[in-house]
């Protein structure tokens, strides 16, 4: 006889999910996943009876294919970007860039070389040097031009050709942050393990181990790229098939689930 459990197994687990790169055991947490569901891909294979009038099914069998999990992902990054974007990931670390050579139009932004940390001299092609916040603004994307500023008049009174519009060359000496820069779609198919850690908030607290051994990771939406009220969410597909070093007919292939028994 069974040994009486008396467990809930009602369900509210929640946890962190890893990845490895196939096929080692090193897991780190690149995202972390709200909502995850797990959808098998069914397959069924049917012969008729062709000594019945209709033809009705004589045997039929229903195979899982590959297991789509989905999700969405609160905090994405830079490397979970790389990953779902089939891409490479690079750091670049912070330094110091003196006299970067821009031509400075009105109304425009000015690209620099690296995301500005902080700028320390804004000069013309005279050595003449501009005030912050009151000449140009340091922005998200480099510098610009502010009206009414002494570099915004020089500007103006430049000479240029006609329907150009007038530029001034300038020199921009300022340190930069260390960045992570991503490369999508650089990069060919990769494949991973997941595992998924995870404890009951309802039930008995229980904990569950979910190890996947074969999958593949792409986005499944649209990348949110500037968000209104709320916080962006990205949509992540987590797809499983059969590891391919796994044969043995009564071992599962695609994922084990380990559930702590209270």
């Amino acid at each position: 006889m069974s040994e009486f459990n008396n467990m809930k197994y009602t369900q509210l687990f929640r946890g962190p999910v890893y990845v490895s790169p196939y096929p080692t055991y090193n897991f780190e947490e690149l995202f972390k996943l709200q909502d995850v569901t797990a959808e098998p891909t069914t397959n069924e294979i049917t012969i008729a009876d062709p000594t019945r009038i209709g033809l009705p099914t004589l045997d039929s069998v229903n195979t899982v294919s590959e297991i789509n999990i989905t999700g969405e992902a609160v905090s994405f990054s830079p490397r979970a970007a790389a990953v779902a974007m089939y891409g490479s990931v690079e750091n670049v670390p912070s330094g110091t860039v003196t006299d970067e050579e821009h031509d400075a139009f009105l109304n425009r932004h000015i690209m620099l070389e690296h995301l500005p940390l902080e700028i320390e001299s804004l000069t013309d092609e005279d050595g003449t040097e501009y005030e912050r916040n009151k000449d140009y603004a340091v922005t998200h994307v480099g510098v610009m031009v502010m009206p009414g500023g002494a570099l915004a008049d020089k500007i103006a009174q430049a000479s240029g050709s006609v329907g150009e519009p007038k530029s001034v060359q300038i020199k921009v000496s300022y340190t930069y942050p260390s960045v992570d820069v991503i490369k999508p779609f650089v990069e060919g198919q990769k494949y991973f393990r997941i595992l998924f850690g995870q404890i009951n908030e309802g039930g008995d607290n229980e904990r569950r181990r979910i190890l996947c051994y074969y999958a593949k990771i792409s986005l499944n939406g649209g990348i949110p790229l500037n968000q209104g009220t709320d916080f962006g969410t990205i949509p992540v597909q987590i797809t499983l098939m059969s590891d391919p070093s796994i044969l043995d007919a009564g071992e599962a292939s695609m994922w084990r689930w380990e559930v702590e028994r209270k």
